[in-house]
């Protein structure tokens, strides 16, 4: 049989099939239709975009440190793309997260523990021993410092704005804040913390001044209580609430230290 015969009879077949399942006939004649309907709707529907290229951050490997390494796989889990070229391409450079939290963290923990944090720190925790000692001779013999402490010009910030707030807010006489600031403060007093007093009866008191504080002279005592007990109690916090606000405290160790040395 030529192959001309062999096709048209083949054909013949097919169609003879066709009719007689008219069913399959127009699924196989509507289904590519429909595919072809759907793919221009999802065209029409999702307009297309451009592209910008894309730079992916860089993923350290473990040679090139422990943090560079975890944030690499931590921090590009999700694989961005940016448009611009990331830091991370320099040469030279194995991480994107020089400037996080975590990288100025180990940078700090890594100073810390350099020679000169270290004797720094070794510092502040001798003058820290010595301040404790200091405390716990003071709370079990506190007649060791009795007649000695601490004036308040000495324990001030060098930028004090103390001096300047009595003058001008509370509108104290100069000899008065002279006599204030170089007072003596009775740190004996204090060994088991702060009395519970008003600040309006110490000040109106001669003898509760007296046993707080040693002033330069018996006449600057008077006229501080005069002037003190003058203000009204808030005005009196509001004075403390700024001694409080410019005393060095590291000035009151190196005079704490010098003090349990006499």
């Amino acid at each position: 049989m030529k192959t001309g015969s062999q096709i048209r009879l083949l054909l013949w077949k097919n169609w003879t099939q066709r009719k007689r399942q008219k069913i399959r006939f127009l699924v196989e004649l509507l289904w590519p239709v429909l595919l072809f309907i759907g793919l221009v709707w999802l065209r029409k529907a999702n307009p297309l975009y451009q592209q910008h290229e894309c730079h992916f951050p860089n993923k350290a490997m473990p040679s090139a440190g422990v943090l560079p390494w975890i944030q690499g796989i931590f921090c590009n889990a999700n694989n961005p793309c940016f448009q611009h070229p990331t830091r991370g391409e320099s040469p030279g450079v194995v991480s994107n997260y020089k400037n996080s939290v975590l990288s100025r963290f180990y940078t700090d923990i890594l100073e810390m523990f350099s020679d000169t944090e270290v004797h720094q720190l070794r510092l502040l925790w001798h003058e820290l021993s010595t301040f404790s000692d200091f405390m716990d001779t003071l709370r079990n013999n506190p007649a060791v410092m009795s007649g000695h402490g601490l004036k308040i010009e000495d324990i001030l910030k060098d930028d004090e704005l103390l001096t300047a707030f009595l003058l001008r807010d509370a509108e104290l006489p100069e000899s008065v804040v002279y006599q204030l600031t170089n007072a003596e403060i009775r740190i004996e007093q204090f060994a088991s913390g702060i009395p519970d007093l008003q600040l309006k009866d110490i000040a109106c008191s001669q003898a509760l001044l007296e046993r707080f504080i040693i002033f330069p002279s018996r006449h600057g005592l008077h006229g501080v209580r005069n002037a003190m007990c003058a203000l009204s109690q808030p005005r009196l916090q509001k004075i403390e609430d700024v001694l409080y606000a410019n005393v060095d405290f590291f000035k009151i160790f190196r005079l704490v230290r010098v003090s349990s040395c006499r």
